[in-house]
């Protein structure tokens, strides 16, 4: 569940929340029991921040805060259920080849706290940095690149993605993601993937990705999406809407010419 709630008539100055279930950084899901584990019924506010735009464009906020991925995806970055706490100021255009620039500072930890209250204490505590410029290489191109402090590591993203235009039957986008990790044990990691539509209703995703063995924080996990992990593998994604309020989905994920232990070898996944 987000949340935005104003606190002038012009909408310059609001407060944003976001609470979800999930026990973890990489957790937006409880149990049901009725598989592996017991029920769960966690859900807490993961974030909770103040956001203020004096003028058209530039925005600042702090508190607890989502993670800015700029085109990169979780699979590259961080889990779509990851938090930090810190403060972030984001300069963004209408038009032209600049989008944006942002620059955030703060801490990333309490990996096993997700509910924002409980890691207010560490809003002090700085071991993150953010820089992150996006771009338009043409009104169907967008193109992002960040430099990222985390905990004494160096790691830059890259993402590009692309939308094709109508008279491509089928294949409606494209998406090239990457990382680079800089110090402590360096690695690299990429995703390619692309988009269907099949027909208006039916529409799927699939590519080829590899996240290298040591992308993982000390203590914790792999901090990226928990469907993937690490590993080389290729996977497939998509969903059908039986009507404006009701989709059926899948995602399937398979390892290959992986020469360790993963957690997730196989995977597949039913989404309504």
């Amino acid at each position: 569940m987000r949340a935005r709630f104003l606190i002038d008539p012009a909408a310059r100055f609001s407060v944003h929340i976001g609470a979800f279930g999930g026990s973890q950084f990489v957790s937006g899901w409880n149990n049901t029991g009725g598989g592996i584990g017991e029920v769960a019924r966690d859900f807490n506010v993961k974030q909770l921040f103040v956001a203020a735009e004096p003028v058209t464009g530039l925005e600042f906020q702090v508190g607890g805060l989502y993670l800015n991925r700029g085109e990169n995806t979780e699979v590259s970055s961080y889990d779509n259920d990851g938090y930090i706490l810190g403060e972030r100021a984001t300069f963004r255009t209408a038009a032209g080849a600049f989008a944006q620039l942002a620059a955030t500072v703060g801490h990333i930890g309490e990996f096993r706290t997700p509910n924002v209250f409980e890691r207010f204490r560490h809003l002090g505590d700085l071991n993150y940095g953010q820089v992150l410029v996006g771009g338009r290489l043409g009104p169907r191109i967008n193109v992002s690149v960040d430099y990222t402090y985390e905990a004494g590591r160096d790691i830059l993203r890259q993402g590009v993605s692309v939308r094709l235009p109508p008279s491509v039957k089928l294949l409606t986008a494209l998406k090239f993601e990457a990382y680079q990790r800089l110090t402590e044990v360096a690695g690299q990691g990429f995703n390619v993937s692309g988009e269907l539509r099949l027909t208006p209703a039916f529409a799927m995703s699939g590519g080829v990705l590899h996240i290298e063995r040591h992308c993982l924080i000390p203590g914790y996990s792999s901090p990226n999406a928990d469907r993937v992990e690490r590993g080389t593998r290729f996977f497939t994604q998509g969903s059908y809407a039986i009507s404006r309020e009701l989709a059926v989905g899948w995602y399937q994920g398979e390892a290959f010419n992986t020469g360790y232990v993963i957690p997730n070898q196989h995977r597949f996944e039913i989404l309504v």
